[in-house]
């Protein structure tokens, strides 16, 4: 047991740091395990039936997540740490965090026309999440000092709950328009027969799992595969930077870092501090974006892979700024310099619309989630052993902690030559455009679909034809 109050202590802050790792750890493997089984699942869900579900879902298991810590937190309940990892392993099988960016990329992917518009509307996504994250961190350094952390959480949950709301009122439960279009032959085909109607649950789940694993298996033209493999992991490894080095939840790496305060060049921050520079660090992502989508894509109409090397880069500087931060200006510099790192997300949205069917998004996304979700438990488990050694052996250095953000830019740095290799063979594959567009309207919900059932409907089909004629034949 070890008085936390006495932080001040050199033997006491490095053995809360260490506990502080381990139980990211334990957390981290409690949801995200059950939260890769989850969002291969819904995934395919999702591209089937709308994404409605899935994204209700990811916002339930953050209301119960948050509300478990707000247990743990508050003085009136004051329940042991570890139910919070009991309530993890529920939270996970919603999808998680993970859910809701992934649901809402695929939903944007329905109801877009074209790379282009897609590009627009997922950095107009983007960049008003970053917006809520700078009204958050600036509302934090405001009021740290006036509320308790027990309010803050009830704050937190009540913006949660009207997200929900929102979600539930304004977003409808809609297929792609492929899947409309699929469903309408299968139902004309087979409208005679109900043995189709008579598939149980556990029949529905094998034929999801196996949908899944036909779009990451399945041949494709070209170096297609490849790319939408790297372009995951290059997603992957981006957003769990952005998670690394920006949140500031309980035992998160950046707040570990910046409230050092007991060797040579520790930054020594307070919430306040904290608060304001994250502020400041969404801030230049906001400006970073709009820039970005602006200048780089609509007025010098950048390839998607061009706008997400940029990124790569620019979010590679900011992590290595940070680890070597020992005065304030320079972590102010980091922000700066990072804040083209906005710009990967909807950049890698948009490419996988050329790369994959428009039926197999959800899908693709989910692989994202999943690698996301495998991510955070690497991660979690280099940081408990990363950064407890360079805690332990860096102890009272100028070195201290700067390993493990040299480590992230390091993987930061294959994923930049990863894509650099898939911004080359784009470039050389662009002759062959006209194959993938025409592959890109193939319908591959079913693995078991053959080519014949294959639709040749174009994109400007008339959504609402579609759909009165699913709801005619259905009726």
């Amino acid at each position: 047991m070890v008085d936390c109050y006495d932080i001040n202590n050199n033997t006491i802050e490095d053995s809360v740091q260490q506990r502080s790792a381990e139980w990211t750890l334990y957390n981290s493997l409690s949801y995200l395990i059950p939260a890769i089984f989850a969002d291969t699942l819904l995934g395919a869900y999702g591209d089937r039936n709308g994404r409605k579900i899935n994204i209700l879902l990811g916002i339930t298991g953050l209301l119960v997540s948050e509300y478990g810590y707000l247990l743990t937190l508050s003085n009136s309940a004051a329940t042991p740490y570890w139910t919070t990892t009991v309530i993890g392993v529920f939270t996970g099988f919603t999808g998680y965090v993970a859910m809701i960016p992934v649901s809402c990329y695929a939903y944007l992917a329905d109801i877009s026309n074209g790379p282009t518009e897609l590009t627009l509307r997922s950095g107009i996504f983007s960049v008003l999440q970053t917006t809520a994250s700078v009204l958050g961190g600036l509302l934090a350094g405001l009021i740290h000092d006036h509320i308790g952390i027990s309010t803050a959480i009830d704050i937190e949950l009540a913006f949660i709950a009207l997200g929900f709301i929102y979600t539930l009122v304004r977003i409808p439960q809609i297929p792609g328009l492929q899947e409309i279009e699929r469903r309408i032959r299968v139902t004309t085909i087979t409208s005679l027969s109900s043995v189709r109607k008579l598939r149980g649950f556990l029949g529905d789940v094998v034929a999801l799992y196996k949908e899944c694993i036909y779009t990451y298996r399945r041949p494709r033209v070209g170096h297609r595969r490849a790319f939408m493999f790297i372009t995951v992991i290059v997603l992957m490894l981006t957003y769990t930077t952005q998670v690394e080095t920006r949140t500031t939840g309980i035992g998160s790496v950046i707040n570990n870092f910046v409230f050092r305060r007991t060797e040579n060049g520790a930054l020594g921050w307070d919430s306040e501090d904290l608060g304001y520079w994250n502020g400041m660090g969404y801030m230049m992502l906001i400006v970073g974006t709009i820039f970005g989508l602006v200048v780089f894509k609509k007025a010098l109409d950048f390839r998607e892979t061009t706008l997400i090397l940029i990124g790569i880069v620019s979010s590679t500087l900011r992590t290595i700024i940070i680890g070597v931060a020992v005065s304030d200006w320079m972590m102010y510099v980091a922000n700066v310099v990072g804040m083209f790192a906005g710009l990967v997300q909807p950049a890698v949205v948009s490419f996988m619309t050329q790369v994959v069917a428009s039926s197999e998004i959800g899908r693709t996304l989910a692989l994202f989630g999943i690698g996301v979700d495998a991510a955070f438990i690497l991660t979690a488990a280099l940081y408990t052993n990363v950064y407890r050694w360079t805690v332990i052996a860096f102890l009272r250095s100028d070195m201290d902690a700067w390993v493990y953000f040299l480590l992230i830019a390091a993987l930061l740095n294959n994923g930049f030559l990863a894509m650099l290799w898939v911004y080359c063979k784009q470039r050389k594959e662009s002759g062959k455009r006209n194959v993938a567009v025409a592959e890109s309207r193939e319908d591959f919900a079913s693995p078991m679909a053959g080519r014949r059932d294959r639709p040749l409907w174009s994109s400007h089909d008339d959504v609402s034809a579609l759909r009165r004629g699913l709801k005619r034949t259905t009726d």
